[in-house]
């Protein structure tokens, strides 16, 4: 019974690994696809969009501290719903579910962050400090998962927290290609486009 046990707690160990490896490499190939294709990408919203409109003509968007901390609060809500498309995936074990629900929490997010670079009619510095203020959500989740990372425990006497301890380095890793990228995208200019 205990040997059943022990193969069925590797083989999630490994399900599990494969799940963070996967999530990690979409993350850093989608940081590395926007690096290099950044004028395409930033041009799949124009400025006729509905919600670009709208927050061009909302005063309070355009101050940086209003619009960054509602960059603040869509990263939030993005981030939410894809942690709990994952949380789903994983409670009922549909794998390729999975990879739909990143890819959409990836691509939904950098759209969201399209609309609200192309909405802000601010100076370069005000945008900076908007992409600041609002992709800080990220950072502030680092520091979390680092101090989870530095304070991991076992639960009780001979768990083993390695498996633990992968997923938080992954999730510092992700966090971090998030903070990085919603910066440059957010921050990013059209003077800088045109370039």
């Amino acid at each position: 019974m205990s040997g059943r046990r022990c193969i069925k707690k590797l083989s999630l160990e490994r399900r599990e690994q494969n799940n963070m490896s996967i999530i990690l490499l979409i993350a850093i190939l989608g940081a590395i696809v926007f690096k290099f294709n950044r004028k395409p990408i930033s041009k799949m919203v124009s400025q006729d969009n509905k919600i670009v409109q709208l927050l061009q003509n909302a005063k309070w968007y355009q101050n940086h501290w209003a619009g960054g901390v509602f960059l603040f609060l869509v990263n939030a809500v993005l981030f939410t719903a894809t942690i709990f498309g994952l949380y789903l995936a994983i409670y009922f074990s549909i794998s390729f579910v999975l990879l739909i629900v990143i890819l959409l929490g990836v691509i939904g997010s950098i759209y969201s962050w399209l609309i609200l670079k192309n909405a802000w009619q601010g100076n370069n510095s005000n945008r900076l400090r908007m992409g600041l203020v609002g992709s800080s959500f990220y950072a502030v989740l680092t520091l979390v998962l680092v101090f989870m990372w530095i304070t991991l425990k076992p639960a009780y006497p001979g768990e083993d927290t390695f498996m633990g301890g992968i997923g938080l380095v992954f999730g510092i890793f992700l966090t971090i290609i998030a903070f990085s990228t919603c910066l440059i995208v957010t921050s990013y200019s059209k003077q800088q486009e045109a370039n």
